[in-house]
């Protein structure tokens, strides 16, 4: 499997803290977060392929998902904070408009102190001085590693026409190992450690190409499937009018970010019943988050006939993991990656949560391996 990095998802971006249960603590999105699955990556060089090619596709992407005004934002926010006396470690917001303080003047933030909390639904998206940077970046390593699924799944679907590939029991498959995550990013709102939103990014990208189009003229059908346990309101606010992508999430029941994620949540006008939505209790077990999985993919994922899966790879369901987790043990993400596999469709990985930095590795690495039809070791 092909592996899509850069070094810039570890220089750039290095909050030195964030406030968790009301006290101040390590920031858990850290970049030792990447080097434990690239040091289990390079490992295993019989499976994985690291490259560190990334290609520049510009703004036009990003503003297709993002607004113009958000990622202006993003760009200056430190620099204006720092002028107007803001701590150095970061942009946090200290008010954020709740939707019943009455704002009845009409006021709009007029400094980067307020436009935080116009801007950011939490405190732990810290803007730091080379945030924006990390975020393009990986929002770019994304879009390149989405470029080579477009190369992959072509010699696939002809393989599969010549009869040199007798089966779709083995997909290919890529990973985007980037940091910041994405998944919780909306449009014009940051939170969850995300800014920008990398698997909205690409999924768009994909339905964008006109070479891509069917004979007919349709676009391409892109299934995003969120294995994150936080729900990602991002992605789903992203696409929740539309019928394409597809966006399914597994994810903890009443857990971050509380108040999205409801099996109710279906979708609007065009996109009404195109977010696909599975709460799960804390108490979920290596088998039953398997069969959740299982069942989501024959009910969904699959009748959706889609030409490219998206993952949303986040491995923060795992037991001990610091802010999260089900009771999900790592002998399960194989068997995850294997019914990911069975989809039979060309599929790209990209990395959101999980934040066990001991296990992060091995775990990453078990869903990819079972994708691969292999054994994590």
């Amino acid at each position: 499997m092909k592996v899509f990095t850069s070094k810039l998802c570890t220089t750039l971006h290095t909050p030195e803290f964030e406030f968790h249960g009301g006290a101040q603590s390590q920031h858990y999105e850290c970049p030792e977060r990447r080097e434990a699955i690239l040091k289990y990556l390079e490992s295993h060089s019989d499976s994985f392929e690291v490259t560190e090619h990334v290609e520049d596709f510009g703004y036009e992407p990003i503003k297709r998902v993002h607004k113009q005004g958000f990622l202006n934002y993003l760009e200056t926010a430190y620099d204006e904070w720092i002028l107007e006396g803001g701590h150095p470690n970061g942009v946090m917001p200290s008010t954020i408009p709740h939707y019943r303080l009455a704002r009845l003047g009409g006021q709009t933030p007029t400094n980067s102190l307020t436009n935080a909390g116009e801007y950011c639904f939490d405190m732990s998206a810290v803007i730091t001085k080379d945030t924006f940077k990390a975020a393009w970046n990986a929002a770019q390593v994304t879009l390149t590693a989405t470029k080579d699924l477009v190369r992959v799944a072509d010699q696939y679907e002809k393989g599969l026409a010549a009869g040199t590939i007798v089966s779709r029991e083995a997909p290919p498959g890529l990973y985007a190992l980037v940091r910041p995550p994405g998944h919780h990013a909306q449009s014009d709102l940051c939170g969850g450690y995300c800014f920008l939103n990398n698997v909205g990014i690409a999924a768009q990208w994909l339905i964008d190409r006109p070479e891509l189009r069917h004979k007919d003229g349709r676009p391409k059908k892109v299934a995003i499937i969120d294995i994150d346990f936080h729900h990602g309101n991002g992605t789903q606010e992203l696409f929740y009018k539309t019928s394409n992508p597809l966006y399914a999430s597994l994810h903890g029941r009443d857990a971050y970010p509380h108040f999205t994620g409801a099996a109710t949540e279906r979708g609007e006008g065009e996109g009404l019943g195109f977010s696909i939505n599975v709460p799960l209790p804390r108490s979920t077990s290596d088998d039953e988050y398997v069969e959740a999985l299982e069942k989501l993919i024959q009910e969904h994922i699959i009748p959706y006939d889609a030409d490219y899966i998206i993952i949303s790879l986040g491995v923060d369901t795992f037991k001990d993991d610091p802010i999260a987790g089900f009771l999900v043990t790592s002998e399960a993400y194989p068997r995850i990656g294997n019914a990911i596999r069975k989809i039979g469709l060309p599929t790209l990985f990209v990395q959101e949560g999980g934040y066990c930095v001991e296990k992060l590795g091995l775990n990453v690495g078990g869903i990819l391996q079972g994708f691969l039809g292999k054994v994590a070791a």
